[in-house]
């Protein structure tokens, strides 16, 4: 009997290390949509007052030094507003 708990302990830990790891990927991949949907408003908006198109995050730079992409997203999003 002791063993069956053991066991159910075991699956219990691992099961709220895979949901934790889920948690994390699924708040990345939320804060990255909304980052994106803000650049496609600003550009929404640029359109419709005649400004030239910017370029995508995503799309690729002539810089060699991309350590840390998040940051520079986030500045130039703070850069559009």
């Amino acid at each position: 009997m002791k063993e069956d708990e053991a066991d159910r302990e075991k699956r219990r830990s691992s099961a709220e290390k895979h949901k934790t790891m889920l948690d994390t990927e699924k708040k990345k991949e939320n804060k990255k949509n909304i980052a994106h949907q803000e650049l496609d408003q600003h550009r929404a908006q640029a359109r419709r007052e005649g400004r030239p198109k910017e370029e995508s995050p995503d799309e690729e730079d002539d810089d060699d030094n991309d350590d840390d992409d998040s940051e520079g997203m986030a500045a130039r999003l703070y850069q559009l507003l």
